[in-house]
């Protein structure tokens, strides 16, 4: 009875055990508000001052009380893989990470802290977990930081200076610099060849071009300037390059000169007067004719008009002697003959040499005064035979003159003399040619790899790719005085079609 009885109980309890409803206890539900902390900030300023530590506050709820909710950070790993965002960077709570209990339906204030000292600019991603005795809670974190706003700026602001220097230069300065350089080669050259300062139509025609030069320079009047210097290049070049012509048409020159001298110490013989200011002209303009054979043919002609007067001054000392033969007796008919010889003689002296028709006449007038003396002194004379045949001799020398002491003709020239380059102004040029070059290139390339580059300010992780970012903002920087000017000039130069 008893055991049946036991049996009976323990086989209802198992039955209700069975039959009874079993309790599932529910696991907590745990939000957060945000659900994602975005940050976008600036990195200290060289990585150790005015660092920004960044909060944010986190409101946890869940559907019933919890207790012991842990907060862990994780580094945050940069997108390129080559940074890290530390977990000790990061600080929840303040300064304790565990949340003894969370109310049930109630929002629990969290704040966090983001502290920026030591990390390089870059977009950061990573996790904070919410921990639970029962659950975990994932929190994404993303982080932008880019560099401190000062240096930028800087590098933008010297993007500017330099596009404006090298503006200014290029419109005010290089031209000067170009014509500096050149009147100094220019110089040296003339310093290292004294027969270039011996040849004073060309010295002081090259120093008044130099003086032009220096005035307008100071007057900052760089075409003006340019236009003079190359002038004195220009007749550099052409007395170098023909430099053994000019030099013997100089000496040439003098012994005309000297010549003339000779024939007119005092002055006064108004036909060698006119020669020398042919003379002179010539030597003044020698620098701008176009080549020394202009100048060669000019005092050909000079030569041409000395010797004219040469061989007249012959036939007038002849007919001279022929006036000494007339009778002591016939003092009528020398008196007569003299005076003739100094008509003959102020004609000679007033022709203008250039004046080929008035030479012309005067010579057929000294051969009729010489056929008329001979035959007077013949009549006067007319039992002395030897004097006949001196008289003959004279008449002819008179009428068929001939002078030893002539000018001798100009000497050839060598007008094919190549003009050498010295070192130097290769030098000179070199350096000219680099820094255009170099003024185009750096032009170029700035603008070419900064044009769909963003600035500063859109850039939310700027410096993460650290010189690229840096050479964005210098070329943009440059572009806003340089891009016009400069591009446009290069272009210009390059003279491709369609640009002017």
């Amino acid at each position: 009875m008893n055991y049946s009885r036991i049996f009976t109980i323990g086989m209802l309890v198992s039955a209700s055990s069975f039959l009874a409803p079993s309790v599932v206890k529910a696991e907590p539900k745990i939000t957060s508000e945000p659900s994602t902390i975005s940050i976008a900030e600036q990195k200290c300023w060289l990585g150790q001052f005015f660092c920004p530590k960044v909060r944010r506050n986190l409101f946890l709820r869940s559907n019933q009380v919890v207790k012991d909710v842990k907060i862990l950070s994780l580094d945050l790993n940069r997108l390129d893989g080559n940074e890290v965002f530390p977990a000790n960077a990061i600080k929840v709570n303040l300064n304790n990470s565990s949340i003894n209990s969370l109310p049930n339906n109630q929002p629990l204030l969290t704040p966090i802290e983001f502290d920026l000292k030591g990390v390089r600019s870059g977009e950061y991603n990573g996790n904070l977990l919410v921990i639970t005795p029962d659950s975990e809670l994932v929190i994404p974190i993303s982080i932008k930081v880019k560099d401190y706003w000062l240096m930028p700026l800087c590098v933008l602001l010297l993007g500017v200076g330099l596009g404006i220097i090298i503006s200014m230069y290029r419109s005010e300065w290089m031209a000067r610099d170009e014509v500096v350089v050149q009147v100094a080669r220019l110089r040296s050259k003339v310093r290292v060849d004294e027969e270039f300062k011996q040849d004073s139509s060309f010295y002081k025609k090259f120093e008044s071009y130099l003086t032009a030069v220096e005035t307008a320079l100071e007057n900052k009047r760089s075409s003006a300037a340019i236009e003079a210097a190359n002038q004195a290049q220009d007749l550099w070049d052409k007395w170098h390059q023909g430099k053994q012509g000019w030099l013997n048409l100089l000496d040439y020159e003098s012994k005309l000169r000297k010549r003339v001298e000779e024939e007119n110490p005092q002055n006064q013989i108004s036909y060698l007067e006119q020669v020398t200011w042919q003379l002179d002209s010539i030597n003044k303009g020698r620098p701008s004719q176009d080549s020394s054979g202009q100048v060669s043919k000019a005092l050909q002609e000079v030569q041409v008009q000395l010797n004219n007067f040469l061989l007249a001054k012959t036939q007038l000392d002849e007919f001279r002697e022929l006036t000494n033969q007339v009778p002591y007796e016939a003092r009528d008919e020398e008196k007569y003959w003299k005076q003739e010889a100094l008509t003959l003689q102020r004609l000679l002296y007033n022709l203008s040499p250039t004046d080929i028709d008035s030479y012309h006449k005067w010579q057929d007038d000294i051969r009729t005064r010489t056929d008329e003396i001979v035959e007077n002194i013949q009549n006067l004379k007319s039992n002395a035979p030897p004097s006949r045949t001196f008289l003959g001799n004279v008449s002819s020398s008179i009428k068929n003159p001939s002078h030893a002491g002539l000018v001798e003709p100009i000497p050839n020239i060598n007008l094919d003399n190549e003009i050498n380059t010295s070192k130097l102004e290769k030098l000179s040029r070199n350096r000219l040619l680099i820094f255009n070059s170099l003024s185009y290139a750096i032009a170029i390339f700035l603008l070419g790899n900064a044009g769909f580059t963003q600035l500063y300010l859109a850039n939310g992780t700027f410096g993460t790719r650290g010189v690229v970012d840096y050479f964005s903002l210098l070329a943009w920087g440059f572009g806003a005085e340089a891009t016009r000017e400069t591009v446009a000039r290069v272009l210009q130069e390059w003279k491709l079609p369609g640009l002017k």
